[in-house]
């Protein structure tokens, strides 16, 4: 797997130019509208203050407001009770032309505007003016909101992409979240994730007719728990996360994007979206920034069913805590390398002459070139994966391991892969160093980092053999 740089898709001075203010505050909803121009669906809250909007914009994937915002109105048919009323995932059905929006829907305790509990319900769209009517309830925590609210905790079911996964003959809809449900003595635990389906054809049907139809949870084994507060599975278990997970279906295989803290985004894969869930790997780590509600999304008429190359977007606050005055709407490329042809891919030691950088990246602002090697873009028998990694503002380094070795590192991309030991084809050696005085680290082919007899300026290792035209 190899993950790109950060992407900065939508500024905060492009969010106020449009009036776009607590937003996007929800994970994306995309419908491909050909051409190369997309709609993107995501709560807004202009002023900061309710009603909340689903807000439409239209652009491209490297810019989603580029042709600005299309609409943006309050979800319509909301009950009285609820303070929070969004939506954004959609699922767009290619033959009737239907569009459902996840809703997400909070109900409050008291005043405390941070502790509520939350539903699923089911929106229609209409495309035309891009108005959301709710449908109905789908799924509701397992918990009920008198005894959750009796302990203040907060439930919060996210905002699920639809992920479309067939079973035999039949098509569902799955969601995901994390599921919550009390003890005896009213104490409340939450899943690492957990699963409701319902058939494709029942849901459109129902919602034809302005409904909701019924959907399952999965519990014991079987999908025979009614999602309107049933039980469910932790299929996920002793694997918490910090934000509400993206999980899609493509390639023939579930994907999940989740955060582990507000600072770390991981992927894990399963066969059949239920049991089997790999390892997660580290996509990146912001030590300094607030990163939430990502989104899963490929190009082509179905954004929802990525390949092995997927954008993932996110909202991310350049703080350490929630700032919607810092917000900015950011992606990663991601791509799965197995089976993939490998090319040579330019590894360049940068130098501003205080400063190094190492990246198979662009040239940073005000830094000119001093050497280059060439890594290979994916895996290939003899190589390890080598990734760009930062401790604190400046000193970027490289890193054998995906987690860059521990959680005060930012993990910023993988670079490419390097030789373990020493191929057939011309290649050198490359050592990381470290100047002490400055906190700087850059790569040599010298043992002595090219500064013998400098006590400051030290060898930390052999990262591999990098090829050399």
């Amino acid at each position: 797997m190899a993950v790109g740089p950060a992407q900065e898709v939508v500024s905060v001075a492009d969010r106020r130019r449009l009036g776009l203010d607590a937003w996007p505050d929800t994970a994306l909803g995309v419908v491909n509208d050909g051409g190369g121009k997309y709609r993107f669906f995501a709560t807004g809250t202009p002023g900061l203050r309710p009603p909340q909007k689903v807000t439409v914009t239209s652009g491209t994937l490297s810019d989603p407001v580029a042709d600005g915002v299309r609409s943006a109105q309050p979800v319509a048919n909301v009950p009285s009770g609820y303070d929070y009323a969004g939506g954004g995932p959609v699922f767009r059905d290619a033959r009737s032309g239907q569009v459902l929006e996840m809703l997400h829907l909070e109900r409050p305790y008291g005043n405390d505007a941070s502790k509520f509990y939350t539903e699923l319900h089911l929106g229609r769209v209409d495309p035309k003016t891009g108005k959301v009517v709710r449908l109905g309830e789908i799924v509701r925590p397992h918990v009920d909101f008198t005894t959750a609210q009796k302990t203040q905790t907060t439930i919060d079911l996210g905002a699920p992409s639809f992920s479309v996964t067939r079973v035999g003959k039949i098509s569902y809809l799955y969601v995901y979240f994390s599921d919550a449900t009390a003890d005896g003595a009213g104490r409340i635990a939450f899943t690492g994730l957990s699963v409701a389906r319902a058939p494709i054809t029942a849901v459109l049907a129902a919602a034809k007719r302005g409904k909701v139809s019924a959907w399952s949870k999965y519990q014991g084994g079987r999908w025979a728990q009614p999602a309107l507060g049933g039980a469910s599975a932790d299929i996920n278990a002793g694997r918490p996360m910090a934000w509400a997970p993206d999980v899609v279906r493509g390639a023939g295989r579930t994907i999940m994007v989740t955060g582990e803290s507000p600072h770390d985004m991981v992927l894990s894969t399963s066969a059949n979206g239920v049991n089997g869930w790999s390892t997660r790997h580290p996509l990146w780590r912001d030590p300094d920034f607030f990163d939430a509600y990502p989104t899963i999304v490929a190009g082509g008429s179905t954004p929802n069913a990525p390949g092995k190359t997927f954008f993932v977007y996110y909202t991310q606050w350049q703080s350490a805590e929630p700032d919607w005055s810092t917000a900015r709407l950011m992606r990663r490329t991601v791509r799965c390398t197995q089976g993939t042809q490998a090319t040579d891919v330019a590894l360049v030691r940068y130098s501003n002459g205080a400063r190094h950088q190492v990246t198979t990246g662009p040239a940073p602002a005000g830094f000119h070139e001093e050497g280059r090697w060439y890594l290979r873009s994916a895996q290939e028998p003899g190589t390890v994966p080598l990734y760009g990694c930062r401790n604190g503002r400046d000193d970027q380094f490289l890193y054998k391991s995906a987690d860059c070795g521990g959680s005060q590192y930012a993990i910023l991309q993988t670079e490419g892969w390097i030789y373990a030991k020493r191929p057939a084809s011309p290649s050198v050696p490359l050592y990381r160093c470290h100047i002490a005085g400055l906190g700087d680290h850059f790569v040599s082919e010298r043992p002595d980092c090219e500064a013998p007899g400098n006590a400051d300026v030290a060898q930390e290792g052999l990262l591999g053999y990098a090829l050399d035209h």
